[in-house]
């Protein structure tokens, strides 16, 4: 159903189905969220759902769009504001890890559809590109500090799998160990990337 043809009350609907969407997916996994324990949570008929989304593809779509909006409403205001590329990296991993610390399920939920989704047909995985979009945007970061001379000579592609390697593999220690401090994780991340992408004298 286009957007400018919802009602408050059926996008009030559509955002409850996404969240006990989101909630089913971080907790039970990709495979075992099915439209019944989703309608279940949310104490409605799959019929209802299958009104406001048409199939478990466009539901999965949906709660995509919306991690994806949280993410960079947060993070992306932050990290332009920035007025040298060293400030934007560190704004970088902080935000990234403030979005973990602020949005655990959301985020468990679109590493479980990145991770384990697949195309209602059967086909690859549709959101699988959702990490060579993180990688490029990273790259035009470390490539305006190499730029302004702020960071030292290095390969882009390698420099932004480390960093974003070392942001991806929180998730799994948040998993293990719910008092993981993830802003004393996220001061020493920066610091290191600092010392491994700046230009030495």
């Amino acid at each position: 159903m286009p957007s400018g043809n919802r009602t408050f009350i059926e996008e009030a609907r559509r955002a409850q189905i996404i969240e006990c969407a989101i909630q089913v997916i971080a907790t039970l996994g990709y495979s075992q969220a099915s439209m019944s324990k989703i309608a279940k949570l949310a104490k409605i008929s799959t019929g209802v759902i299958s009104y406001h989304f048409g199939s478990k593809d466009e539901l999965i779509k949906a709660v995509v769009a919306y991690v994806a909006k949280l993410a960079v409403d947060m993070m992306v205001p932050q990290i332009v504001a920035q007025p040298t590329a060293s400030e934007a990296l560190r704004a970088y991993l902080m935000t990234n890890l403030e979005f973990m610390r602020l949005h655990r399920q959301p985020l468990l939920a679109l590493l479980e559809i990145v991770s384990h989704g697949r195309a209602e047909d059967g086909g690859p995985n549709p959101y699988s590109k959702q990490n060579e979009t993180a990688l490029t945007d990273l790259e035009q970061v470390l490539a305006w500090g190499q730029q302004t001379g702020e960071f030292r000579d290095f390969d882009l592609r390698t420099m932004a799998i480390a960093i974003r390697g070392a942001i991806d593999a929180t998730p799994a220690e948040i998993l293990k160990n719910p008092d993981f401090d993830l802003q004393r994780h996220a001061s020493e991340l920066s610091a290191l990337f600092t010392l491994a992408t700046r230009k030495t004298p």
